[in-house]
């Protein structure tokens, strides 16, 4: 066999390389294609002939699955039910890019994953209840796995015991003639193998060291949520604390605790003075609802404040414009807390109607915590 190899070097020469991509695996061959971080050598998982091509080049059981490639993020929930919001988040940071996920289920999951894909499709990517996911960084890759026909699975571009390759000469030098196409898009950003990454509920665990180190991981998977309103003395400070009060009792943990388990809530005001004190019925309000937020100190918004957040709910349309206006991109990560329009400003009203507003943001707020937590 000799490896046919399509060098890209245009988008036409991307388009001609994912179309014979795609025709090579659905035909049961392999394709070596390139990543941010070493080259692959990929098939499709749900043909007999390209898995044990597979397995052989690479000297490992047949009955052993190899990672998922996927070429978009929404295909996850197909194969892996029931994420964190934590780990959630965590994927929504690292991917596209150099992680490779791994996860194990219990039979209850088990039992989803089966509804959603075949029990040929179960057989071939799942191994003792576990599958291990990989969403590469580069577009040739993402749009030849887009195109194939189904499941394509791959595995590093080396013959065992050997470095992984990181550009197109690397491969044909251990693998030319044992497979049928080679795409060749340059040397790889990073030359170094993808992170490996066990997550469960509770934590992560670091498999195999990679481009993302321990703290870089730990980073991405936590959670930043923040409210805003005018002065953030008032709704805001509220709807923080009712917040961390939701959450901590969904996780079972003290407010305290939020942190540590990764959990950031804070809240701030577009016209915000800095250090100023939460209002007395504000304050009185959160306690009738059992939330401490007397010691909060006002926080004026910033384009810093909006970049952190992982989710931005705004007490009303003209506090969600004023956050938009802030951020060139990722506008939609904001949103009005309530679905039902603007939370009015209890401001120099009297306890009753902070206690009206304080109960209205705690009915919105169970509603956002059961959408971003129910898994």
């Amino acid at each position: 066999m000799k490896t046919e190899i399509i060098k890209i070097s245009s988008p036409k020469d991307q388009n001609l390389a994912v179309n014979r991509g795609r025709e090579v695996l659905n035909a049961g061959g392999l394709v070596g294609f390139p990543t941010e971080t070493v080259y692959g050598l990929a098939g499709r998982a749900d043909i007999s002939a390209a898995k044990e091509k597979l397995a052989k080049i690479k000297q490992r059981p047949v009955n052993k699955p190899f990672t998922l490639h996927i070429g978009d993020k929404h295909l996850l929930n197909m194969y892996v039910p029931g994420l964190s919001l934590l780990d959630k988040t965590l994927l929504k940071k690292a991917w596209p890019g150099p992680m490779t996920a791994v996860f194990d289920f219990d039979q209850k999951q088990i039992q989803q994953i089966k509804q959603n894909i075949s029990a040929e499709q179960y057989e071939a990517l799942y191994h003792n209840s576990s599958i291990g996911i990989r969403l590469p960084d580069n577009e040739a890759a993402r749009q030849l796995l887009n195109a194939a026909g189904g499941p394509v699975v791959a595995t590093s571009a080396n013959l065992t015991g050997k470095a992984p390759p990181t550009c197109a000469e690397d491969v044909l030098e251990q693998l030319d003639g044992k497979f049928e196409l080679l795409i060749d898009d340059g040397p790889t950003r990073y030359a170094k193998a993808s992170t490996v990454v066990k997550i469960s509920p509770e934590k992560f665990e670091i498999l195999r060291p990679g481009v993302l180190d321990q703290d870089t991981i730990g980073r991405m998977r936590s959670v930043c949520i923040l409210f805003i309103c005018t002065g953030n003395t008032c709704r805001s400070p509220m709807a923080e604390g009712i917040c961390k009060k939701l959450i901590s009792e969904k996780l079972g943990c003290s407010v305290d605790d939020l942190a540590e388990k990764g959990y950031k809530i804070i809240s701030a005001g577009v016209m915000a003075c800095d250090g100023a004190p939460v209002t007395f019925e504000s304050a009185q309000t959160g306690r009738e609802m059992g939330v401490d937020i007397s010691n909060h100190k006002a926080r004026f918004l910033t384009p810093e404040l909006l970049r952190q957040a992982d989710f931005v709910f705004a007490m009303t349309k003209e506090h969600e414009r004023s956050a938009v206006n802030m951020l060139s991109q990722q506008a939609q990560k904001v949103c009005l807390l309530s679905e039902n329009g603007d939370i009015a400003d209890p401001i120099g009203m009297d306890q009753e109607f902070y206690r009206r507003c304080g109960l209205r943001i705690y009915a919105e707020m169970k509603i956002r915590i059961r959408e971003l937590m129910d898994y």
